[in-house]
């Protein structure tokens, strides 16, 4: 049995619209995942357990043409592979010169060694010669090294395991400063600001892009958990993975009560998101006739029945679902509530329980 302690009151709520005309958790208050979001399911864990819990997540399927996802690999590539000749090629001549300028700096007979008895001008000429030589060696070393090493570590890794598909996962998170400053387990429901910048990430015009060019101020490729999401999508063909289209449109958030919750941006156009959509609608009358009957516990303790047996190893099997209707039936009667009438008039709840997860 389900324990009949009251919860925490849920609040299910409608979503309201952003300018982009995309729609997003509304601020209110509540426990619970705040719809559109909803708990991520079981079969996406090993996907998700690597990830940041501090950072925001949006991934999507990439469908652009192959020659703009080459493209855009291999123009970086290019560049990268000149820094890398240039550095080269600095190190093979630095290796006959920086040895000797260490000899001269220490007295030692060397060809840098400078005759002190030429003018100050051409000793102030040969020193600001070799200053803006080791100036620029400098900044190739810590400024520009740094770019190869992580398009290799990076989108190389990358192409390497996945190669290039006609459908991508692409997997997207935050920059260390668009989270830095968030309240975890409130910015969700109270930081508008925030949820527009997300929802203007994954609106369909941004994502017409190929992956690589979505890299913005606030917005990295995530590369590990690509390679993690094409690999369950691969192995989904042998029944122990996920299937791509899991990886579509969606917003992956962390919260110390829910763990991670997802939400999917795209469904409201599918007929399933539709269906949840109804859903969403219906709950929310059943919410409210109980309030209006000054009964407003029972919805959360019946939320709590159907959590609790949904969960449950094996799922939520026809016989979970005819326990969890028997005691909601037992929980109604005991407050008075005619189960059987009230269940009527609202049409029933069937397929309510992924909403309530």
């Amino acid at each position: 049995m389900a324990r009949s302690a009251k919860k925490g009151k849920v609040s299910p709520s409608a979503s309201i619209m952003s300018s982009s005309g995309v729609s997003t958790p509304s601020s209110q208050s509540s426990s619970g995942p705040l719809p559109p979001f909803s708990k991520a399911p079981d079969y996406l864990r090993p996907f998700l357990e690597p990830l940041s819990p501090n950072e925001i997540y949006l991934v999507h399927i990439d469908t652009s043409a192959m020659d703009l996802k080459r493209q855009s690999f291999f123009m970086p590539a290019a560049i990268n592979a000149i820094i890398i000749a240039v550095i080269a090629f600095r190190v093979y001549t630095g290796l006959h010169v920086y040895p000797a300028m260490l000899a001269a700096l220490f007295g030692l007979t060397s060809p840098l060694s400078v005759d002190t008895s030429i003018s100050s001008m051409d000793l102030v000429w040969v020193i600001l010669q070799r200053t803006l030589m080791i100036l620029i060696d400098y900044s190739l070393v810590s400024l520009f090294l740094a770019w190869p090493i992580r398009f290799v570590l990076g989108p190389v890794k990358w192409r390497h395991a996945v190669g290039f598909r006609d459908r991508e996962i692409v997997v997207r998170h935050s920059q260390r400063h668009v989270t830095e400053n968030l309240e975890r387990n409130r910015w969700i429901r109270e930081d508008d600001a925030m949820r527009d910048k997300i929802v203007a990430a994954v609106t369909p015009d941004r994502l017409k892009k190929t992956g690589y060019l979505l890299i913005d101020a606030d917005w990295d490729l995530d590369y590990d958990a690509m390679i993690r999401a094409h690999g369950l999508a691969d192995q989904a063909e042998k029944d122990h993975g996920v299937p791509l289209d899991e990886f579509r449109t969606a917003v992956l958030v962390n919260t110390d009560a829910d763990g991670w919750l997802i939400w999917h941006v795209g469904d409201k156009d599918t007929p399933e998101g539709r269906a949840r959509s109804a859903q969403r609608d219906q709950i929310l009358a059943f919410k409210d006739k109980l309030a209006a009957l000054g009964k407003e516990d029972l919805f959360f303790r019946w939320v709590e029945i159907v959590q609790y047996e949904s969960t449950r190893p094996g799922g939520f099997t026809p016989d979970r679902q005819k326990s969890a209707m028997l005691q909601a039936k037992k929980l109604f009667e005991d407050e008075g509530v005619d189960f059987a009438l009230f269940w009527r008039e609202i049409g029933g709840l069937e397929g309510l329980p992924d909403f309530v997860l």
